[in-house]
């Protein structure tokens, strides 16, 4: 009995577990590859824009935040715009937004340089040249607790099909 639980334990630490939850906060968390994890917060003007970024195995830091919005056709991928971002409703911080990668939808990836904080954010407000959008962000803290604790489990995440980045999704 014992060879058996140590085989089952073993054979179930090899395991993927595909990952797609929404926490209570409203945070979207989903595996895009067996070792990244992807945390989103749809917009409130337009939930098809987003923020989001993302947590790597085997480190499990949250990084490389991006925001999908709605562009027009002459915004280019590699091209770059000035934009404002507010958290909290302080300032707001002028950011450069650089067109990561552009969607079959008509929205851009946008990878901002310079950026103010969000952790602890409750409300992040980003205005552009594209317009205005809001995320309402309390419980970014969990989201990225809940998902660091998902990261250093150590399980593999399921292996999803191969796209373009580990960000896009149908928008």
């Amino acid at each position: 009995m014992k060879l058996f639980t140590l085989i089952f334990t073993l054979f179930c630490l090899q395991l993927p577990a595909e990952i797609d939850i929404t926490t209570i906060d409203d945070w979207n968390i989903f595996s895009s590859t067996e070792n990244i994890l992807i945390i989103s917060k749809d917009g409130s003007i337009d939930t098809r824009q987003f923020l989001g970024f993302k947590m790597e195995q085997p480190w499990c830091v949250c990084k490389n935040p991006v925001i999908a919005l709605k562009a027009d056709e002459e915004l280019e991928e590699g091209s770059s715009m000035k934009a404002t971002i507010k958290v909290d409703l302080k300032r707001p911080m002028e950011v450069l937004l650089h067109a990561w990668l552009k969607l079959d939808s008509g929205y851009i990836l946008f990878r901002p340089k310079r950026f103010p904080s969000f952790r602890s954010s409750s409300i992040i407000e980003v205005k552009s040249e594209l317009g205005k959008e809001v995320f309402l962000s309390k419980g970014i803290d969990n989201a990225m607790k809940s998902s660091e604790a998902m990261c250093k489990s150590g399980y593999p995440f399921e292996e999803v099909q191969k796209s373009k980045t580990a960000f896009e999704m149908e928008v």
